[in-house]
Order: structure tokens, then C-alpha cells, then sequence
């Protein structure tokens, strides 16, 4: 959390995506983890997208009771980018 923290603010950045499609599982100790970094770099003023979150992912998001609805997410990291982008003026 403190490397993401420090290395958000270092770089200026006003988007993260986030992309956990190469993830295929995670449990609620490292979902919580991941949500508190959310939270945390929300709060230096930098906007998160979440991309490729599988149905084993969603239901331990749910089963957490971790609220998603601040937090943009997509189907895909393609999707994700193009979001990101509408408000950048970059086109893909």
C-alpha cells in the first residue's frame, strides 16, 4: 500500500487502471488489501478503474460486502483504456 501510495503521488497520476484479468482467484485478505490501495490513492486524488474482474473475484467482492459503486469497472483492460482516454483526449 505505501509503494502505491508514494509512487502514485511521485508520478502525478490522475488514473489507475487496475487490471486483475490474469488473476484468476483471490481471497478476502488480499481483496480487502487491494480495496484499502483503492481507497487510499482515491483519497490523493487519483482515479481508479478496475478491468477483468472473473465471477470468482465478483463473489468475494460481494461476499466482503466491498462497495464498488465510487470505483469504475470493465469487462476489459481495451474497455478500461478507452474510458480512461475519454477524458485524457488520447484515442486508441
Amino acid at each position: 500500500m505505501e509503494s502505491a501510495l508514494e509512487k502514485g503521488s511521485q508520478y502525478k497520476l490522475k488514473w489507475l487502471i487496475i487490471d486483475l484479468s490474469s488473476i484468476p482467484i483471490i481471497d478476502t485478505m488480499v481483496a480487502d488489501q487491494l480495496f484499502k490501495v483503492i481507497t487510499g490513492l482515491q483519497l490523493l486524488g487519483i482515479k481508479v478503474v478496475i478491468s477483468g474482474i472473473r465471477p470468482e473475484i465478483a463473489q468475494t467482492m460481494v461476499s466482503l460486502g466491498i462497495k464498488i459503486e465510487e470505483i469504475r469497472s470493465f469487462s476489459s483492460l481495451h474497455q478500461a483504456v478507452q474510458y480512461t482516454n475519454s477524458f485524457t483526449g488520447f484515442l486508441i
